[in-house]
């Protein structure tokens, strides 16, 4: 039983890894202005993916609350501000997706992993849409019409968002493979 226990903690390492590199890319991505190229979403799908199913969900969620409570900081904001709580359901959303698609072939987590940067997008700017100002410091109508305003305005960040969930997710899924194929089983395991 311990050599089972033991192995289980193995097999968490590189993607506990890859996790806190996307945090740390993030922070980075920040501090260079690139336009929301970071890897938030992946992160969630990939930890659905790959974590055991204990640690799934948390772990990229906890990466995420850390990266912001930094940001906020460096920036001057509130370290919490709680209109984001829609960012984070979209977050644990996406985790869940990545647990639902774990054990199935690879069409429907090529579906997810295409999926996940649109449907983070989607629900964080309808957050901004409902909370939000619009480019001249007014609050959006409440209309249909401003929030198709919002979600047009919101096209540069979705794609940095794409470029970056969607490169992590490639350079993830990768390493993961390639290090299975290469690694004892004793190491590492990967669901097929």
């Amino acid at each position: 039983m311990q050599d089972e226990a033991t192995q289980h903690n193995n097999s968490m390492i590189l993607p506990i890894l890859m996790v806190l590199g996307a945090g740390v890319f993030r922070l980075l991505a920040h501090e260079f202005q690139w336009w929301n190229i970071a890897p938030l979403a992946a992160m969630a799908l990939l930890g659905g993916m790959y974590f055991g199913r204990r640690y799934a969900l948390w772990v990229p969620l906890a990466v995420l609350l850390a990266t912001d409570s930094v940001l906020n900081w460096q920036m001057g904001y509130r370290l919490i501000y709680w209109p984001r709580v829609f960012d984070y359901a979209a977050f644990l959303l996406i985790g869940w997706l990545g647990l639902s698609v774990r054990d199935q072939k690879l069409g429907p987590k090529f579906a997810a992993a295409i999926a996940t940067p649109f449907v983070f997008f989607l629900i964080s700017n309808f957050a901004v849409w409902l909370f939000g100002l619009d480019p001249g410091n007014h609050q959006y109508p409440k209309t249909l019409a401003g929030l198709l305003d919002c979600y047009m305005l919101g096209l540069p960040f979705l794609r940095g968002s794409l470029l970056g969930d969607w490169s992590f997710m490639a350079i993830f899924a990768s390493t993961m493979y390639l290090v299975a194929r290469s690694a004892s089983p004793r190491w590492i395991r990967v669901s097929p």
